[in-house]
């Protein structure tokens, strides 16, 4: 069976699950090739940038398409002119055919993952002949263009949000394809979004990890020297792609630490603009963007406690990522992180969305002494990259 997996770039949260899904289809015999639009890593075989295979215009014809590119990016500009910016909103048009390119000819199913700016709903559906797995990684399917609901301006976007939702509404009408969702909650809200697509079916799948790489490193002591962290101090984690993004909740976290009345922990901070935070320096370590998942391992192993203190969210990488090498992890009972967290054996739900309660849930999982060879037990028995690929094994073949 030749399984496609779309996603438009290979660097991500999103993209990130989409490839460990790959690997595990890999690694029980399926098929399986990506294709996106953006490639930034040559590590992973069978991942293929949309331009490499696709020559679909000669240089002259290319010249006299770019009016036509022009126009259609100054559309966008426009219809977004006057609104507040907000971290995410996504279009459901693009300039790419999917239909045309060699792999989409290879391919048997076609698994869509997070194709924001490359997939073009329109021609696809239009022209699609193939089954289709459509894995969510957030809520953009079945809205008019926002990610997640939440802290959206939902009254400056609400013409264009219902002019999108309307399209695609008429897009998805007679389309039948699977919606496969990672969490419980996303389950649930796409489930409660059927009038959008009316006969799509819908499937619960967690995301899978590699644990062969997200394992406990040890000693200790030599993940913490080599990232300069202390080796007298309890380390706590933070990890986002960017660590101001209000929906991954720093503030909470910083606020958090302010009233914990302890002073023998260190904060660890892995991701992009760290430096833009005002953060006492004397008491945190910045660690940068990291994208090498064993030197992530390291990190997680590094640390005695892991914090999500995400406003909104599906199932994060990191949750998994932590649990996998060991670390308890503490994190507000939002999206699909209740999915992942034991209280009281692999960390801590923090029930009330503030500040107080986060520093409560911190100092509870800093006083525990969790076994940490079960933590990562627990999340081989159930996230492992073969448990999620052979569910979607057993459901490609049913397509």
């Amino acid at each position: 069976m030749n399984v496609l997996l779309l996603s438009t770039s290979d660097r991500g949260g999103a993209a990130n699950a989409c490839i460990q899904l790959h690997q595990g289809l890999l690694k029980i015999g399926v098929n399986s090739k990506v294709l996106v639009l953006q490639k930034t890593k040559d590590t992973i075989p069978e991942v293929y940038c949309f331009l490499e295979l696709y020559k679909p215009r000669t240089f002259l014809k290319r010249i006299k398409k770019a009016p036509k590119v022009l126009l259609f990016k100054r559309r966008r500009k426009r219809k977004k002119k006057g609104r507040p910016i907000h971290e995410m909103f996504s279009f459901f048009e693009s300039l790419h055919d999917i239909t045309k390119h060699p792999l989409y000819e290879w391919a048997e199913v076609i698994n869509i993952h997070w194709v924001a700016n490359y997939l073009d709903y329109p021609s696809f559906f239009r022209k699609n002949t193939k089954p289709v797995i459509w894995t969510l990684h957030d809520m953009l399917l079945f809205t008019g263009g926002y990610h997640y609901a939440k802290n959206f301006p939902f009254d400056a976007y609400k013409d264009l949000i219902e002019e999108n939702y309307q399209l695609k509404k008429k897009i998805f009408a007679q389309q039948k394809f699977q919606v496969v969702s990672p969490s419980k909650w996303l389950y649930n809200e796409a489930q409660n979004a059927r009038e959008i697509y009316p006969l799509a079916e819908h499937k619960l799948i967690p995301y899978g990890i590699n644990v062969d790489v997200f394992k406990p490193y040890s000693p200790i002591e030599e993940a913490r020297a080599e990232f300069n962290l202390p080796t007298d101090k309890k380390i706590i984690l933070f990890v986002a792609a960017s660590v101001d993004s209000t929906r991954k909740g720093i503030n909470y976290l910083l606020n958090a630490i302010k009233i914990l009345p302890r002073k023998d922990f260190t904060l660890a901070i892995m991701g992009n603009n760290a430096e833009k935070l005002q953060l006492d320096p004397e008491q945190t370590h910045l660690l940068g963007y990291r994208s090498d998942p064993s030197e992530m391992a390291r990190i997680y192993s590094a640390a005695d406690l892991f914090v999500i203190p995400s406003t909104e969210d599906n199932l994060p990488n990191t949750v998994l990522e932590s649990i996998a090498c060991g670390t308890p992890v503490v994190g507000f009972d939002i999206g699909g992180i209740p999915d992942m967290i034991w209280p009281g054996k692999n960390g801590e739900i923090c029930s009330e969305m503030g500040a107080e309660a986060l520093a409560k849930s911190i100092r509870k999982a800093l006083n525990t002494d969790y076994d940490r060879t079960w933590i990562r037990q627990n999340a081989v028995k159930r996230y492992g990259l073969t448990v999620q690929a052979t569910e979607y094994k057993k459901l490609i073949e049913s397509l």
